[in-house]
Formats: structure tokens, C-alpha cells, sequence
């Protein structure tokens, strides 16, 4: 049975076709894509004339000993090591029904050289909050020590029936925002939109953190 683990991938719009092919070539089956946006504020958008920065957000299901195989061969096609062009980064997986981890065994795999740096830890701070707080939240992230992030739109599957997430029902009005932070700024990070945007707030929001366990795109930016 072939150990797993999740593929996060923020690109700009309309690279899920290269993207898709370098999944292919390695015999990953199992993706998705969702649109998303970066998180410059409004304002600051409005200021320069620029329009709302369109982001993609790639998941795939991987087997762990192709984690940085693929991350190299996604960085030597979308060039992540210069800023602005995008990031990846491996997620844990605990368990998984057995089809999923079997469905690699008949795949040829070489393992991984792994010559990756490893001298930042990251970890993904997912918040989820109402519609309207976005700001609010990037704002407190980065006095705390973000960069930057990527926004999601909750959207019902249906009129009646909305996303669930962990058993959290994202309803329209919420966003979801991801920020991948260094892992010495994690709880500060958590604590500054707890406080701006957290459950006691108007935001309603909560927020929670996976350790991510190799990157490529941040420690160049």
C-alpha cells in the first residue's frame, strides 16, 4: 500500500492545461481545480488601476515518494522560485479509503531525490469568515508576519444545500482564506485574525493550521 499525501498548487488563471499535463505524465489521476483570487486589498487594486488578480487552486492527491519529483518538474515549468508566478506545497494525509492508496501500485515510480532545502517549516492557516472581513484578516495576518494569501468564494452545491468543511457549513457569504505562514509566525498569525476576526467578532470567523512537509515558491520570496 503506497503512502499519500495532498498537492496544494496556487497558480494564475488558466494554467490548469500545463498543470494537468505534468499531473499526467506522472500518472496522477485523482485533481481538482478551483478558482480563487489573491488577497490585495480592494483599495489598494482600485489605487493602481488593476483588476482583481484571478488565482487557480490545484489539488491532487500524490504519492508521498514522488512529492519532490513533482514539485521540481511544477517549478522547471511554471518557474515558482520567481516571485509572483505561484506555489506549491505537500499536505499530510492521515488515512484514506484503500482504492486510493492502491491505486499507485501499478504505477512505475523512482523515488525521490530529495535535495530540496529544508530550512523554513511552513504550515497552511486556513481561516474561514464572513463575506466583507477579507481585509480585515490580510491585514492582521501581515503585521503578524504573512506575506500574502489566496481567497476562495464559499459556494452552496446547490440552492439548499451549502460546502461543508471539517462540518462547517461555508454558506455564500463566507470566504475562505489561505495564507501559508513560516511556522515561528504561525501562532501569532492565528492569534492576530482570532482577534480581528474571530468567533467573538462580527466575522464569526475561525481558523486552524495543517504543517505543510515540503514547498517550492516561498523561501526565494
Amino acid at each position: 500500500m503506497v503512502n499519500i499525501k495532498l498537492l496544494g498548487l496556487i497558480l494564475d488563471e488558466g494554467m490548469h492545461k500545463k498543470a494537468n499535463s505534468v499531473l499526467n505524465r506522472l500518472g496522477i489521476k485523482f485533481k481538482t481545480v478551483s478558482n480563487a483570487s489573491g488577497t490585495a486589498s480592494p483599495s489598494v487594486l482600485d489605487y493602481f488601476g488593476l483588476a482583481e488578480t484571478k488565482k487557480e487552486l490545484y489539488l491532487a492527491i500524490i504519492p508521498e515518494n514522488l512529492k519532490y519529483k513533482l514539485l521540481e518538474k511544477l517549478n522547471n515549468t511554471f518557474h515558482l522560485e520567481k516571485e509572483g508566478t505561484g506555489i506549491g506545497f505537500i499536505l499530510p494525509i492521515s488515512s484514506s479509503n484503500k482504492f486510493l492508496s492502491e491505486s499507485f501500485n501499478k504505477i512505475d515510480m523512482v523515488g525521490d531525490d530529495d535535495n530540496m532545502s529544508k530550512s523554513k517549516k511552513y504550515h497552511l492557516v486556513i481561516t474561514i469568515v464572513y463575506e466583507g472581513y477579507l481585509e480585515k484578516v490580510m491585514t492582521a495576518a501581515k503585521k503578524a508576519g504573512c506575506n500574502g494569501g489566496t481567497v476562495m468564494k464559499g459556494r452552496s452545491l446547490s440552492d439548499v444545500i451549502p460546502i461543508k468543511i471539517l462540518g462547517f457549513n461555508i454558506e455564500q457569504e463566507r470566504d475562505v482564506i489561505l495564507n501559508i505562514v513560516e511556522e515561528k509566525d504561525k501562532t501569532k498569525v492565528m492569534e492576530a485574525i482570532s482577534k480581528e476576526a474571530g468567533i467573538k467578532t462580527t466575522g464569526k470567523g475561525i481558523c486552524f493550521a495543517i504543517p505543510i512537509e515540503a514547498t517550492m515558491g516561498l523561501d526565494n520570496k
